[in-house]
């Protein structure tokens, strides 16, 4: 599949906005919301969004006959987030866009998603958002024992893809330490 970068997403929603009637808020997650907010270099197949995005198509349509650049824009149909990231989600700055409003989840949040389901490509994207704009292993920790808990699918391959990727931007003392205070947590106990 083709992925698309950065700079294709945003000529994409300039041109949706362009075609849009009334204002839109679009709350994006995934590989795309790396690349809007973070700027990582790589690229995504889509744009997946947490909010219904039925009233964007027509718009979407239009932008892809604009453009000529075939981005799937849809609603995720599963993902999971710690219990209060959307209230910690942030707009993001997209020069020229009058009625489209385009909204991130702030970066722990961003990874916490990512790490749920934790496949290679996750891994290469957190790590990149790490060396941009950097994390906070308290951060992580705290939204993970706090926040995680409804997560659907077994506990202990979600802890097993949490310590991973501590591991893999931490090292493995910091992970181990994660790894303990999880064992012990009321929560996860």
């Amino acid at each position: 599949m083709k992925q698309f970068p950065g700079s294709e997403i945003v000529r994409f929603l300039q041109a949706v906005d362009r075609h849009l009637d009334k204002p839109f808020r679009l709350d994006v997650i995934g590989g795309a919301a790396a690349l809007l907010s973070f700027r990582i270099d790589s690229g995504t197949v889509d744009i997946d969004a947490a909010n219904n995005v039925a009233g964007l198509q027509k718009a979407c349509r239009a932008a892809r006959d604009e453009t000529g650049l075939a981005i799937p824009l849809s609603s995720a149909g599963i993902y999971d987030g710690p219990y209060e990231y959307e209230r910690r989600m942030k707009r993001v700055p997209i020069r020229g866009l009058r009625k489209l409003q385009v909204f991130v989840p702030e970066k722990h949040d961003w990874a916490l998603m990512k790490i749920v389901r934790l496949i290679e490509k996750d891994i290469e994207d957190i790590r990149e958002v790490d060396k941009k704009a950097g994390f906070s292993r308290t951060t992580f920790l705290k939204r993970f024992l706090e926040e995680m808990t409804h997560v659907t699918g077994r506990r202990e391959d979600l802890i097993l893809s949490f310590l991973t990727m501590m591991e893999t931007l931490f090292g493995p003392t910091e992970a181990g330490r994660m790894e303990k205070a999880i064992r012990k947590h009321r929560k996860w106990a």
